[in-house]
């Protein structure tokens, strides 16, 4: 499940890890993008993520989350997923008073193999997302394409998503995003794989179901990925940087003002 903050159960989430079984050879190496694959029949495998953002324009802002996530493969081509999610923001505009909030959640996902990659020239697979917590509500629908060329695998994912966020008074207002992530990766032998994310983020006004809306911002990211298998356990870390490319209604100097400049995130997995 790719979108992604330190939490009070880091210790515990990297013991769970660090306890099962085998690691798989083909984990992805995006920290943003999933690739058209899923995992084996009847096989369980477990990643653990945690991740900082941060950085807003005109407020100091910091985000940490732990999400600790379960895949099942239910057939050679569907996965489902459950994932336990931890988050921890606070938000300071200049000259105001912090605004602090901690947010257990849940997620689910399905992945459904359209086309394979092993027997196709260009993998397809759908995806469905649902998260939740006490203040918001979300669910996504993901198409996911993978090409191998030249040694590289190449994955781009096109994400149509519709959230609903209660505010003070305890309306639940709506909006949307339609977002592009794109990665490239290049396995380097011993274990080692490198990889490159972009992704592009329109942020919209209202819901895309209601079909009246425009753009509030037009975001980019981009950043490096480096992942590591030392059998036992697959490692995967990367950073990614907003670009100073943003444009509409919310940005402001070439960045979109209420989203993070910055993001590093760790994922540890493993077959259980």
């Amino acid at each position: 499940m790719g979108t992604l903050p330190a939490r009070a159960y880091i210790t515990a989430a990297i013991a769970f890890v660090l306890s099962a079984g085998t690691a798989i050879a083909d984990d992805a190496p995006f920290l943003g993008t999933d690739p058209a694959t899923v995992v084996a029949k009847g096989e369980l495998y477990g990643q653990q993520w945690l991740s900082w953002s941060g950085g807003h324009t005109g407020a100091s802002y910091n985000d940490f989350q732990s999400q600790t996530e379960l895949d099942y493969g239910l057939t050679s081509r569907l996965q489902l997923a459950l994932t336990l999610i931890y988050d921890w923001n606070r938000t300071q505009p200049a000259g105001a008073p912090a605004d602090v909030q901690s947010l257990p959640g849940l997620a689910a996902e399905a992945i459904y193999i359209v086309l394979p990659t092993n027997t196709s020239p260009i993998g397809l697979a759908l995806a469905v997302d649902s998260a939740f917590d006490s203040q918001s509500r979300g669910v996504a629908f993901r198409v996911l394409l993978t090409k191998y060329l030249f040694g590289f695998e190449n994955v781009l994912n096109i994400n149509f998503e519709d959230d609903w966020t209660k505010d003070e008074t305890g309306y639940w207002g709506g909006s949307s995003a339609i977002t592009f992530n794109y990665g490239i990766a290049h396995t380097l032998g011993d274990g080692w794989t490198v990889a490159l994310e972009l992704g592009n983020e329109f942020a919209l006004d209202e819901l895309l179901t209601d079909g009246r809306f425009h753009a509030e911002a037009n975001t980019f990211f981009f950043g490096p990925t480096l992942q590591y298998d030392c059998e036992f356990v697959i490692a995967t870390m990367g950073v990614q940087a907003q670009l100073p490319w943003s444009n509409g209604t919310n940005a402001a100097r070439g960045y979109t003002e209420d989203v993070e400049r910055f993001r590093v995130g760790l994922r540890l997995s493993r077959t259980i």
